[in-house]
């Protein structure tokens, strides 16, 4: 085994063995903050690492706000200073099982979970036929650095197209003004009377002009 191998594994282990603190800590903080807030990240420290959940007790934060703050943590008639990330809640595209590096995605491996996150989190129009850049654990929430995209759709692609307004919904097709990719904002010439209209693509080869369906 490389010494390369050794490393990795060591640092596996340390994040296993640090896990269900992490989840104490996050569980508790998230109970006494504000609704729109929640822990994205907990830094155990190695002194809680081996600390059973059940003894660690987690002082609320004053006055929460999203950042990168030091939380109050008691163990075992200790106090530890304990670094955590509070960030907004929002959407992020969540594994539902683990998955290898190299994967496509497909609807069935991932949801929508409104959550913590610390980072940029991948497009959620993209992510759907996106490559996993590296091995991830079920539930882990994706970011923008752990996938690679799908090349956008060339400059005059065939698409169809979605035209509504209020009550009136009307398909058609037409073709790329220029390259985009699913959730970006669109141009697209009408195959039927060569009117360009701006909308979004809310698929892979389907754009909606107007109100979302």
């Amino acid at each position: 085994m490389t010494m390369k191998s050794l490393v990795i594994l060591c640092l596996l282990a340390g994040a296993a063995s640090a896990a269900p603190v992490a989840d104490a800590i996050t569980e508790q903080l998230d109970a006494a903050l504000p609704k729109d807030l929640g822990t994205a990240q907990v830094f155990v420290p190695k002194a809680l690492e081996h600390v059973a959940p059940a003894a660690i007790r987690v002082e609320p934060i004053t006055q929460p706000r999203a950042g990168r703050l030091s939380v109050k943590v008691i163990a075992k008639h200790q106090t530890y200073w304990v670094p955590v990330a509070i960030t907004k809640l929002v959407d992020v595209a969540t594994l539902v099982h683990a998955v290898a590096a190299g994967t496509v995605l497909a609807a069935d491996d991932v949801e929508i979970r409104h959550r913590a996150f610390a980072g940029i989190p991948a497009p959620l129009a993209q992510v759907i036929g996106a490559t996993v850049t590296e091995d991830l654990e079920a539930g882990t929430p994706l970011g923008a650095h752990d996938l690679a995209l799908q090349p956008p759709l060339p400059r005059g692609t065939h698409v169809a197209v979605e035209i509504v307004r209020g009550s009136i919904h009307i398909t058609g097709s037409g073709v790329l003004e220029l390259a985009a990719r699913p959730g970006d904002p669109v141009t697209v010439r009408l195959a039927f009377n060569q009117t360009v209209v701006h909308g979004t693509m809310t698929a892979p080869g389907t754009v909606v002009v107007g109100d979302a369906p």
